[in-house]
């Protein structure tokens, strides 16, 4: 039991990270009028994390 709950908290933990990243670059976009790929340079999210960025804007 303790390992499932230790996996959903895993979860629950990734998707609202995912979706505090994702308003910080549309506020960047906003805010700095940068594209965004700008904002993610800024915020150094890996090149290889992007593209699941891109397809939530």
């Amino acid at each position: 039991m303790c390992d499932a709950l230790r996996e959903l908290m895993k979860e629950d933990f990734e998707e609202t990270k995912q979706e505090t990243l994702l308003e910080t670059i549309k506020n960047l976009m906003d805010t700095m009028k940068w594209t965004a790929e700008q904002a993610m340079t800024a915020m150094k999210i890996p090149d290889a994390d992007r593209g699941k960025y891109i397809a939530k804007l």
